[in-house]
């Protein structure tokens, strides 16, 4: 296992890269549990996330947020074979720096798609299902791999200045996506367990009911009718069993969704697609036998 452990630490250093921005097209949920259950076991599983604060955030505002809450209930279908549903709600609110126009400054606003300052508001509403496939135990080490189809709704308000005027806009819209995730699990101990999880997830962005004209949508990243594709290449996952005798597990992850090919240090870039990829998980799980 000591092998394995340096790996592990490197991964929250890379989930500090992000690509999220004023305005996000998706937003990204905890990881489905890679730790196996006994055949006809159910689980319900409440988890409390957040994702990194986005660059040009005012540290001082208060009422600046992103709070998530998701649950997952689960049930060991065959000895090797999950089944599962899940539900989250995401609520989000920044404040953008207000901005002066330079002279012949090219980039005056570009960060904030032309607004010269904006608190924007969402909503995220999440809802899907899935299966789980596990491995024959290995040792100390178990693989798996998990797919699910989701429902999701956003919700975006947004008020400010624009050119020194008042503004208002709003967005709505509709996604599917389809996920992809697989799973190594690591035996630490009894109680303990680390995975490192990978996942692919597709979103299928409808016609949006919006009143962002076209080159508002374009500069702010959130084109609708279009299917965009994020990767996480190195999450974690951590499941801990704090009393033997009582099926309560704590666990704890790490998770970075980015677009690959959109340079995902990159602050602005006109046509970018931004997503909350990167962010940590707390939760709690019960298992009933």
């Amino acid at each position: 296992m000591k092998v394995y452990i340096p790996a592990f630490l490197l991964i929250p250093v890379y989930c500090l890269f992000s690509c999220s921005g004023p305005r996000n097209i998706y937003s990204s949920s905890p990881f489905i549990s890679p730790v196996r259950m006994e055949k006809g076991a159910t689980a319900i599983e409440a988890n409390y996330f957040t994702h990194t604060r986005q660059p040009n955030v005012r540290d001082s505002v208060p009422g600046n947020r992103n709070n998530c809450f998701g649950l997952n209930f689960s049930y060991m279908l065959k000895e090797r074979t999950l089944v599962f549903a899940y539900m989250d709600v995401k609520k989000e609110r920044d404040q953008f720096h207000d901005t002066t126009n330079i002279l012949n400054d090219p980039s005056y606003n570009a960060y904030n798609a032309g607004f010269d300052s904006s608190i924007v508001s969402g909503k995220r509403y999440s809802l899907g299902a899935g299966m789980e496939f596990f491995s024959k135990d290995n040792g100390k080490v178990t693989t798996s791999f998990a797919g699910s189809v989701g429902f999701h709704q956003l919700t975006m308000n947004e008020s400010g200045l624009l050119l020194q005027a008042p503004y208002h806009r709003f967005y709505k819209v509709n996604q599917l996506s389809l996920s992809l995730q697989g799973n190594f699990l690591f035996k630490v101990t009894d109680r303990f367990k680390l995975a490192w999880v990978t996942r692919m997830t597709l979103v299928n962005s409808f016609k949006a009911n919006t009143d962002y004209s076209s080159d508002e949508k374009l500069n702010a990243g959130i084109r609708d009718e279009r299917v965009n594709v994020f990767f996480c290449l190195t999450g974690l996952y951590a499941n801990y069993r704090p009393f033997r005798k009582v099926p309560v597990y704590i666990n704890g992850q790490f998770f970075n969704d980015v677009a690959l090919w959109n340079r995902s240090l990159a602050k602005y870039e006109l046509g970018r697609t931004y997503i909350k990829g990167t962010g940590v998980s707390v939760g709690m799980k019960y298992i009933f036998r």
